[in-house]
């Protein structure tokens, strides 16, 4: 059986020949479309190094009744914040609003790591923070945020749909996955498989998809506006 670690290995590989791509697409990426590229550069460049932590054992805590690899932990709080954060800014959504998408899935990563590293009601809580939290930023994306979506030309719109529907679905995949292995479904190989490949795809997968489509951003904006964001009517 492949050793954890190797496999730990390979994927920051594949994280770096996919950070060498996008770095040699990006220099073609006229300079009015690069503002949406630096964050999900950043995201791949950042996976690159956390995961090559992760494979030199490098940052593993025992806390409770587990262990929480501290560089996989930031990796993922940092690939959450900053490619819901790009997807929220298709839409030209600002403050409280984006406060929420961003801070949403934050909180569902911390509850996925305390579900795994506690038993009884704290790790039921951690559970029901990782899948409420979903459906409630699922809902929130379908329903007000798409509403303020239309106040966005077409074409970023379009994008922002695009970006929305693959995070969630990316997402929700993991969510049943890790639900499925805390519950003793998988193997422990099948499992470190399984998330070797979602994370990639997660990272990999969205910056591809938005460097493939910046024709489309148009003049949306990646800095959000300081000026007060209006409630739009239902």
């Amino acid at each position: 059986m492949i050793e954890a670690a190797t496999l730990h290995g390979f994927r920051a590989g594949v994280y770096v020949v996919a950070l060498m791509v996008l770095l040699a697409w990006y220099r073609r990426v006229p300079d009015d479309q690069r503002a949406f590229c630096r964050p999900v550069l950043f995201v791949v460049g950042f996976a690159a190094v956390a995961t090559a932590l992760v494979a030199a054992g490098v940052g593993t805590v025992p806390v409770g009744t587990g262990e929480v690899v501290v560089p996989s932990v930031l990796d993922d709080l940092v690939a959450y914040m900053l490619l819901y954060a790009v997807m929220a800014r298709l839409a030209g959504i600002n403050g409280r609003a984006l406060a929420a998408i961003v801070f949403t899935p934050v909180a569902q990563r911390l509850g996925f790591e305390v579900a795994t590293v506690t038993d009884g009601p704290i790790a039921l809580l951690g559970l029901v923070i990782l899948v409420g939290g979903h459906l409630a930023l699922a809902a929130f994306l379908l329903g007000p945020i798409w509403r303020r979506a239309q106040a966005v030309p077409e074409q970023p719109r379009l994008l922002h749909w695009k970006a929305r529907n693959l995070l969630l679905f990316i997402v929700g995949m993991f969510v049943v996955f890790v639900l499925l292995a805390l519950f003793g479904i998988f193997d422990n190989f099948t499992t470190l498989i399984v998330q070797q490949y979602m994370t990639v795809l997660l990272r990999v997968g969205f910056a591809g998809f938005l460097f493939a489509n910046l024709d489309a951003v148009g003049d949306v904006s990646l800095r959000p506006s300081t000026a007060s964001e209006a409630t739009p009517a239902d």
